[in-house]
């Protein structure tokens, strides 16, 4: 019986995450947004991956690159089979944050602002359709993810066939890492979807007021160091040290997960409370 009522109350969230993915890939603005984001990743392959690539093949500065490298504690990525995922590595950490932060920067707030929100609670929770949205939105960022790696790891394919076997490992480190790095800024656009109900206001406090909040830590913590842990309250501060892995490590998993736990928690405080 109890087996049974956990799987009803999946099904609400189910639905709640199959709606946002047909939103996405089913709607002319979904598509929109789709198409925008395959032109963007085919000039980041075709001129920034592609070139890179060919020119670490060039033994010389392939030697002034490992020196860098070294000092940046990123000289492990030359080691890899395909150049092509390292750059790929390299240029994702930056740029999926962004887009993760771009996909999910509707998830409640229209439903609240329009008043549809109410009929949606009529057969679920708030809990259900805060897990079920912020599920469909990590359903797309991953659906997006794979397939800007498998494009990358196919450009490798074609430079060099025999090195399938030894890239996986890469592959799955890429894959993995970058879904993780990706979970606490889609549930931060769950916070400020269900604080602010409005996705506009939400992207403009994401991609403005939280990097500047970032810097005024930073300073005090030149003055009051403790200040410094403050920044583990903002996701991305685990972007150096994602960056320079080199294999699976309990700090990266952690961080990203207790402060995506700890967003959804607090989204989930402001729905409970809020007149829908």
């Amino acid at each position: 019986m109890q087996a049974k009522n956990q799987h009803s109350n999946l099904i609400p969230v189910w639905l709640f995450a199959q709606f946002e993915l047909t939103r996405l890939f089913f709607t002319k603005r979904g598509l929109f947004l789709v198409a925008s984001l395959a032109i963007v990743w085919f000039f980041i392959l075709d001129f920034l991956i592609y070139e890179s690539v060919q020119l670490l093949r060039d033994p010389l500065l392939r030697d002034q690159i490992s020196s860098w490298f070294g000092e940046v504690q990123l000289d492990y990525l030359l080691q890899w089979p395909y150049s092509e995922l390292a750059v790929y590595w390299i240029i994702s950490v930056f740029i999926f944050p962004f887009i993760a932060i771009l996909i999910s920067s509707d998830q409640i707030a229209s439903d609240i602002k329009r008043g549809t929100v109410r009929f949606l609670l009529l057969r679920s929770t708030r809990s259900q359709l805060l897990l079920g949205r912020f599920l469909g939105k990590t359903l797309i960022v991953t659906i997006l993810i794979f397939l800007s790696i498998l494009a990358t790891f196919l450009m490798g394919i074609n430079r060099d066939a025999t090195q399938i076997v030894n890239s996986i490992p890469q592959l799955i480190l890429i894959l993995f890492n970058l879904i993780l790095l990706c979970l606490p800024y889609i549930a931060l656009m769950s916070l400020l979807n269900a604080h602010f109900q409005s996705s506009k206001i939400s992207l403009l406090i994401a991609f403005i007021i939280v990097p500047v909040i970032s810097s005024l830590i930073g300073y005090i913590a030149t003055y009051i160091e403790p200040a410094d842990y403050l920044l583990y309250a903002l996701p991305g501060v685990q972007l150096t040290d994602t960056l320079q892995l080199a294999d699976f490590q309990l700090s990266s998993l952690l961080i990203p997960l207790i402060q995506t736990i700890g967003y959804l928690f607090l989204t989930q405080q402001v729905l409970v409370r809020k007149s829908l």
